[in-house]
């Protein structure tokens, strides 16, 4: 894990640096493969703000948290970001179990085989959209791998489908 610590409008403290690498190094455990840490420290005249932004192998969270005083921002954001990362694992693990769950489909009989040449549906998949807003649904999508994720807009109501378009951004279909 690579953790960068950035000082704002104040000077640079070794004691903090190690502070904020010592706290941070317990989110090892979030996760196997190698994150980075970025940490931005702000001092302003009566507030100090901490910002942490963590990207790795398809984790993204970020959090940010003002108070007096800059330890105890530090570790508010750090429960904000450990609350967010145990949510994402949790979302992870539900999602290699309900994937473990899927029956494969039965094979073809010989007289389905030869009706096969029609056009056809090979695959029907039942999908059980669930209420989510717009980031969400864009998380999840990052999370399953995925080329599109049908959702019901908690907004709208209505069913929604966000994909990957080719140029490697996301589109939204609304009804």
């Amino acid at each position: 894990m690579q953790i960068n610590v950035t000082f704002r409008h104040m000077e640079h403290s070794n004691e903090l640096k190690d502070y904020i690498q010592d706290r941070f190094s317990r989110l090892k455990k979030y996760s196997d493969s190698p994150m980075n840490v970025n940490v931005v420290l702000t001092a302003e005249k009566f507030r100090k703000t901490a910002e942490v932004v963590i990207t790795g192998d398809g984790i993204r969270a970020a959090a940010k948290q003002e108070h007096d005083d800059l330890r105890a921002a530090v570790d508010l954001v750090l429960d904000k970001i450990e609350r967010q990362l145990k949510k994402f694992r949790e979302k992870v693990k539900s999602r290699r179990t309900s994937a473990q769950n899927v029956a494969p489909a039965p094979p073809l009989t010989a007289q389905e085989a030869e009706e096969g040449d029609q056009d056809q549906v090979i695959t029907i998949q039942k999908i059980n959209p669930k209420p989510m807003s717009i980031e969400e649904a864009a998380d999840q999508l990052q999370i399953t791998g995925k080329g599109f994720l049908a959702f019901i807009n908690a907004e709208t109501n209505r069913v929604n489908v966000i994909y990957w378009r080719k140029d490697g951004g996301l589109g939204l279909l609304e009804p």
